[in-house]
């Protein structure tokens, strides 16, 4: 099925086998969306070998001249780790999908990233229950020698 909405038929990765999780890449016609199969697939992915040699991501680290886009530290002085600016992809990554970052400015960029998210996020509307007058924490009546 392609994407009405994209120019050309966008890639996703393959579903995962059955023993080690995905076999990446493939490039298929039905739209991305970042397959949630199970919380360890992102890890799987990132840190399997189709990720640490895939040409987009070595061309990024190339086109940064291997340093942080952001505070340009060097990979002597941070490790550099490369960002997805969109997980539209996701398996089949252009250069243009991703950033090198160092490790603390990736940390915060994906802070950041969630903050937003977060805040754009629906607030779920919640029906108060009525809650009874809470009793007082001591009767002023007897204090002030008030009959009861």
């Amino acid at each position: 099925m392609i994407d009405p909405d994209a120019s050309e038929p966008r890639r996703t990765p393959p579903p995962p086998s059955s023993d080690e999780g995905p076999s990446l890449p493939l490039i298929s016609s039905v739209p991305p969306r970042f397959p949630r199969r199970d919380s360890g697939w992102y890890q799987r992915y990132i840190s399997s070998d189709a990720w640490k040699t895939n040409p987009a991501r070595l061309a990024e680290l190339e086109a940064s001249g291997h340093r942080c886009r952001l505070c340009n530290a060097s990979r002597e002085e941070a490790r550099l780790e490369v960002h997805h600016r969109t997980y539209r992809n996701l398996g089949c990554e252009l250069a243009e999908d991703l950033t090198t970052l160092c490790s603390p400015c990736h940390r915060d960029v994906t802070t950041i990233q969630r903050a937003r998210e977060y805040a754009r996020s629906p607030v779920s509307s919640v029906d108060p229950a009525p809650t009874p007058s809470p009793h007082p924490l001591f009767d002023y009546r007897i204090d002030m020698g008030v009959p009861a």
